[in-house]
């Protein structure tokens, strides 16, 4: 597996991912939210997925950080990261909020305009504290502990210990950093050091089934919250027993190749659909659930689509760098079908990277 190569297992990961995430919002994350559910399956199965969801996202992130690491030029890597992390979450982030404010049927808005950003909005949390984990990794690596066994062992254990006591602050996504910091980590050893023996596939299957009993049978109201010693081992454990079992799907991972556009753009779609099918007298949990997951799911690869063509929607909408002279974008009447064509291609493992 070369770094400039994509690969088809991981971007199906990336593809499970964007639909558990969006599952999420469609759903909600309370029964004052989403589809303002108390009990049945979408609720009970979404509070499951807590403990996997973000873990996913962001062991994969560490997964693919590793084929093309930091090795030198602070500046220049972390130029890129704020391009690609930062800008994107400030402009659709800010975005977001002015829609949460003024749209009629929308969950909740932003408590106070002094702190947008400082205090993440919504979902974007995320990236802001994504970006804090590049920080702490630029120096890491610089320092050079992640190149052996007992020096990531060190960095996992402290990491592990900031993630359990719950240390940090919501200001600025610190909290959540050290919430993911231990999850990006198992990403980059995965790479770095592979578990390389003849029954890894099956051992996959073996500790996700069992992950799965415990928290049937023993519950997941019973593991703790999303920062406890439980939750930590379910969510590392259930992200090295996918990346193990090494699961291929062309149409995942179509999806998985616009992850964070459907990360960055999804709960504008996921909203819109809930406001506009219930307005339109669909009331079938089950319908609108399906039609959330479609929406929200297509709506951010046409927003990709569309937005990949100008350099200023690349930059403030995508992070992406100057358009490429070679690269060529079809017309808009062939839109449709480059969407058909971006969901339902077969992915191949020598796709480039964006």
């Amino acid at each position: 597996m070369k770094p400039e190569k994509r690969n088809l297992p991981v971007d199906t990961l990336r593809g499970i991912a964007c639909i558990f995430l969006v599952a999420y919002h469609v759903v909600g994350m309370n029964p004052e939210s989403g589809l303002k559910l108390h009990d049945g399956f979408l609720k009970n199965a979404n509070e499951f997925l807590a403990y996997i969801r973000m873990p996913l996202f962001t062991f994969l992130s560490g997964y693919v950080y590793a084929w093309r690491p930091y090795k030198a030029g602070c500046k220049k890597f972390m130029k890129g990261k704020i391009r690609r992390l930062i800008v994107p979450m400030l402009f659709v982030g800010t975005i977001f909020a002015l829609f949460q404010a003024f749209t009629p049927g929308t969950n909740s808005s932003i408590a106070d305009w002094r702190f947008l950003h400082i205090i993440p909005v919504a979902h974007y949390w995320y990236i802001e504290s994504l970006f804090l984990i590049f920080i702490m990794v630029v120096l890491l690596e610089h320092f050079r502990f992640l190149d052996n066994r007992i020096g990531f062992g060190i960095v996992f254990l402290l990491a592990a210990i900031l993630n359990i006591a719950n240390a940090g602050t919501p200001w600025l996504g610190i909290a959540g950093a050290f919430y993911l910091f231990p999850y990006f980590l198992c990403g980059v050893y995965c790479f770095r050091f592979p578990f390389e023996y003849k029954y890894r596939k099956t051992a996959g299957y073996v500790f996700l089934a069992l992950v799965i009993l415990f928290l049937v049978f023993y519950g997941y109201q019973n593991v703790g919250g999303r920062r406890s010693f439980n939750a930590l081992a379910i969510g590392a454990v259930s992200c090295v027993s996918l990346l193990f079992i090494e699961l291929e799907s062309g149409f995942l991972a179509n999806i998985g190749f616009y992850s964070y556009t459907i990360y960055l753009f999804h709960v504008f779609f996921t909203a819109a659909s809930r406001i506009v099918f219930k307005s339109a007298g669909i009331s079938d949990i089950w319908m609108l659930f399906l039609l959330g997951i479609i929406v929200g799911v297509s709506g951010p690869v046409i927003v990709d689509l569309v937005a990949s063509r100008y350099s200023f929607t690349r930059f403030f909408l995508l992070g992406k760098g100057p358009r490429k002279k070679t690269e060529n974008f079809p017309e808009r009447s062939l839109l449709l079908k480059q969407l058909q064509y971006a969901l339902g291609r077969n992915a191949s493992p020598g796709m480039k990277l964006q």
